[in-house]
């Protein structure tokens, strides 16, 4: 919800090293807590059990009617007080205190709706966040809450007395009123709101559908590819892409299934662009697109369709011959069907670079347990910026599912920073995204102390066995130091207000600090090193976002953009009879800023090149990246962040360079490797 006024929302241990023969077991306790399955605990029938996250009043779903319900009313009192002080820096707290009396709710329940085992607590976290998200939205286009804030920020004396974070912030409530249509008149307004709220129950719609399974008559697929699927009766289960299973028929299977065009889903998506191109002119844009980028480090779409055209031409022709390696790999293990198909590239790519370094997938695994790898995040932690992670026990009732971790973050000097909720393992009906997600901000308290951060990181690893830990391949440990970045991100931050926490910044910064750990998880003296493997399908899907969020009417339905697209930046085939686009669910949270993914990473490569590249333990640039970007959360302008850090300011060139380098550095790897 980053978007509305008030409320403000995704190692293997240093000792182990491929070429030895025995895994340490002398582990570290947040170590230990991760590589052992979870004992269930003995029902408790007298103590007293602790709502979700410690809340009193989520000790059952109901719970959150009460919550929402309190929050309201709080919000009556907190915007009666904004209307009727002078404005003054009081404002911009009354503000912040009003966000966060709604975010506590509704990013709680964000959570809870998607990701709880119990149908009751989803439901009822589902019609919190409506209540909440539908308050949001009146409350956006509140004539007489806004004009108190714009009487101080049009008072110039008044303005210029504000400090610079306070001042940001003021900024940017009262830019998230006027994208809203603050400005329009009594009957628009409204209009506004209605839109609003009919693309938050869209999007809802469209999250859910994206991951539904996909049912298929079992005689229309070979026998000997039945097993790879859930079996039903007469059907196969079909629930994702099996983009690595060495049997092609599998993945072409899974791909032509998964992907068939759903006509509900599909109306739902033009539903959600249309409504999103209304909304965007009604207050007063070109497009969704020029609404959306307001306030990043892109600014407009032309800047982001500039970026991804030179980035695609400067990779366009090492694309065609990563495509061909990938060609002579099929050909040689398959040579009666070697055409290159969309299904095949994560697979072949895979067994490339397996084959460069000379290390099978699979024996990466004895070395990288999950409490290894936890192990490893803990030293590298300590060592850059002097954070340690200490496991907790959770109460009763603190806990949605009995594996999920409790971590407490403390700093050698500041102590207690905040928590983290590790929700890592796989179970029945939980989304299959790693995300990141923000239960509560950070803040000054009104009494002068600090609100301490709290969240959740959630992954999808395979359960330990009684016999052995979780073993991680090179891709489920990327993805782990990604959203530990997140996390660091809200746990180092300090601002003074929630709005502005931790990842509450523009899109296309907030992925810098998950990006940058990647470099981290890859580098070799943090752990054996394994080859990055950079995904030129990104500049695909980010120029097809921006399409779907340009200018309207588009005159063509969402498949036919997908498929001039794909042959414009892909260079892969397009497929008949599917519509990849019903999958893509970062159209939702990311819509008109997939492009932040690719702007990201190549600040986060600036960052690593220029600070850790010669000593990823380095101190002292841990301790400059914290004070120049992960402190500020949103509470400063990106580009400034990232000035502070480089001592320039970069460039769309210097954007593109940077992937290029990349790409370049992990060429000279693969050669080192093969020698």
């Amino acid at each position: 919800m980053r978007g509305a006024m008030l409320c403000a929302r995704r190692l293997g241990g240093l000792r182990a090293r491929l070429g030895a023969r025995q895994v340490s077991t002398s582990w570290s306790p947040v170590g230990a807590a991760f590589n052992v399955r979870p004992q269930g605990r003995r029902l408790d029938l007298f103590g007293e059990r602790q709502g979700l996250f410690g809340v009193p009043t989520l000790r059952a779903p109901e719970g959150f009617r009460v919550a929402q319900e309190r929050a309201l009313r709080r919000t009556e009192q907190l915007v009666a007080r904004a209307c009727s002080l002078p404005p003054g820096p009081q404002t911009v707290l009354l503000f912040d205190e009003l966000s966060d009396a709604l975010c506590r709710v509704a990013d709680l329940a964000d959570f809870v709706r998607i990701a709880h085992p119990e149908a009751a607590f989803r439901e009822a976290a589902e019609e919190a966040c409506r209540s909440i998200g539908t308050a949001v939205e009146k409350l956006n286009t509140n004539v007489e809450l806004y004009q108190s804030l714009q009487k101080l920020l049009a008072d110039e004396r008044l303005a210029n007395s504000l400090d610079p974070e306070t001042r940001r912030v003021a900024e940017l409530f009262l830019f998230d009123f006027e994208i809203s249509g603050i400005h329009l008149d009594n009957d628009k307004r409204r209009r506004a709101v209605d839109l609003n709220v009919k693309i938050l129950d869209l999007s809802s719609t469209f999250l859910m559908g994206t991951n539904l399974p996909v049912k298929a008559e079992k005689h229309l697929l070979p026998e000997r590819v039945w097993h790879h699927f859930e079996v039903a009766g007469d059907h196969v289960v079909v629930d994702g892409l099996r983009a690595e299973a060495p049997d092609d028929l599998v993945r072409e299977a899974a791909y032509k299934i998964f992907l068939y065009p759903n006509a509900g889903q599909l109306k739902c998506l033009e539903e959600l662009l249309s409504n999103r191109d209304l909304l965007a002119k009604l207050v007063g844009y070109e497009s969704f697109s020029h609404r959306a980028l307001q306030g990043t480090m892109a600014r407009s779409p032309e800047t982001v369709m500039q970026f991804l055209e030179k980035l695609s031409d400067k990779l366009s022709e090492r694309t065609m011959k990563d495509f061909e390696m990938m060609r002579g790999m099929k050909m040689k293990l398959n040579p009666q069907n070697s055409e290159l198909m969309p299904w095949d590239p994560p697979y072949y790519s895979s067994l490339i670079r397996a084959e460069r370094s000379s290390v099978e997938p699979g024996a990466y695994g004895p070395f990288f347990s999950l409490g290894a790898c936890m192990d490893g995040l803990d030293v590298l932690l300590g060592r850059l910026l002097g954070v340690s992670l200490r496991v907790q026990q959770p109460a009763p009732g603190e806990v949605w599912a009995q594996d999920v971790r409790k971590l407490a973050v403390v700093h050698e000097s500041e102590g207690l920073l905040g928590y983290i909720y590790c929700d890592f393992f796989q179970r029945a009906d939980k989304p299959h995204q790693d995300c990141h997600f923000t239960i509560r901000g950070g803040r000054v308290r009104e009494d002068g102390s600090y609100q301490l951060p709290v969240v959740v990181l959630m992954l999808n690893l395979p359960q330990p066995s009684r016999d052995s830990p979780t073993l991680l391949t090179p891709g489920m440990m990327e993805n782990l130091f990604h959203e530990m970045g997140h996390a660091m991100h809200s746990m180092l931050g300090r601002t003074r207000y929630q709005h502005v926490t931790g990842t509450r910044c523009p899109t296309d910064f907030a992925e810098v600090p998950s990006i940058l750990m990647e470099y981290f998880a890859a580098d070799y003296r943090v752990v054996q090193q394994f080859a990055r493997h950079y995904q030129t399908g990104q500049v695909f899907y980010a120029a097809l976002d921006q399409l779907y969020h340009g200018p309207h009417p588009r005159g063509r339905c969402t498949t036919d953009v997908l498929r001039a697209t794909q042959e414009r930046f892909y260079g892969l085939p397009y497929v008949p009879g599917t519509a990849w686009q019903l999958r893509f669910s970062h159209l939702v949270g990311y819509g008109a800023k997939y492009y932040s993914y690719l702007m990201s990473r190549a600040v986060a490569s600036m960052v690593w090149r220029e600070c850790f590249l010669q000593d990823p333990f380095n101190r002292a640039a841990g301790e400059r990246y914290r004070r120049e970007m992960l402190a500020h959360g949103g509470g400063k302008e990106p580009l400034l962040m990232v000035e502070g850090m480089l001592q320039k300011r970069p460039s769309i060139d210097d954007f593109v360079n940077a992937l290029v380098c990349d790409l370049d550095l992990d060429a000279e790897s693969f050669l080192a490797d093969s020698e």
